[in-house]
C-alpha cells in the first residue's frame, strides 16, 4: 500500500559533466546536440511549456544507436517550468521574482518583469550552444549582478573569437538566439532547429 514513483533510467551521461570531461565539443556535435534540444522544446512549447532553467546540468545524453551520433538529448528538470497564459501571451510570474541560472538567463528573466515566453528559451538555448562551442557561456562574469547586466546590456562574442575553427554560419545562429530583443531572435524553436539542420556538416538529421 506504500505510495512510489517509477522513473526511467537512463544509460549515458550527463551534459555539464561530458563539459567538465572534454572542456568543448567539436562545433558538429554541439549543433546536433543543440538540434535534438531545440526538437525537444519545440514539443514543448506547443503544448504552452515554456522550461525557463535550461542548461548542461538539465540535459542527459542517453545512448540509442537509432539517432545520429548514436545518442540522444535528453531535456531534465522542468521544476521552474510555467504553462503559457494564452490569453495574455506569455508566462506570467510575479513581478520581481527572478528565475532560472544566472549564465543561461534570457535578458526578460533577469529583469524579474513578470512576463517570459517560449523566446527565453531560444535565448537559453544560445547560452548553451556557446559553451558548448567554446567551453564557457557567452558571459563570464564573478556575481550574478554583473550576470544580469551583462545579459541585459553588452554584446556577447562571436564564439569564433574563442574557437576560430568555427564556420561564419555558426557565429551568426548563435548570435542571433542571445539577441537582446525576443522579437530579433528565431521566431520558435522549430525555425532553430531547422536552422541548426542546415549547418550541420551534410545536413544532418536525427
Amino acid at each position: 500500500g506504500a505510495a512510489y514513483l517509477v522513473m526511467e533510467l537512463f544509460d549515458g551521461e550527463s551534459l555539464d559533466k561530458r563539459l567538465e570531461r572534454l572542456g568543448h565539443l567539436p562545433w558538429p556535435d554541439a549543433l546536433r546536440i543543440g538540434r535534438q534540444l531545440a526538437t525537444s522544446l519545440a514539443a514543448a512549447h506547443a503544448h504552452g511549456i515554456v522550461h525557463r532553467d535550461l542548461k548542461p546540468d538539465n540535459v542527459f545524453l542517453v545512448r540509442d544507436a537509432e539517432v545520429l551520433g548514436g545518442e540522444r538529448a535528453k531535456i531534465l528538470d522542468f521544476g521552474i517550468a510555467k504553462l503559457v497564459d494564452e490569453r495574455a501571451g506569455g508566462v506570467k510570474t510575479r513581478a520581481g521574482m527572478v528565475l532560472g541560472t544566472p549564465p543561461y538567463m534570457s535578458p526578460e528573466q533577469c529583469r524579474g518583469s513578470g512576463e517570459v515566453d517560449h523566446r527565453s528559451d531560444i535565448y537559453s538555448l544560445g547560452c548553451v550552444l556557446f559553451h558548448l562551442l567554446t567551453g564557457r557561456p557567452p558571459f563570464d562574469r564573478e556575481g550574478f549582478g554583473e550576470l544580469y547586466a551583462a545579459h541585459l546590456t553588452e554584446a556577447p562574442p562571436r564564439p569564433s573569437l574563442l574557437v576560430p575553427a568555427l564556420p561564419p554560419e555558426v557565429d551568426a545562429l548563435v548570435l542571433r538566439c542571445l539577441e537582446k530583443a525576443p522579437e530579433a531572435r528565431f521566431a520558435s524553436m522549430s525555425e532553430l532547429a531547422d536552422a541548426l539542420a542546415r549547418a550541420m556538416p551534410g545536413h544532418g538529421s536525427l
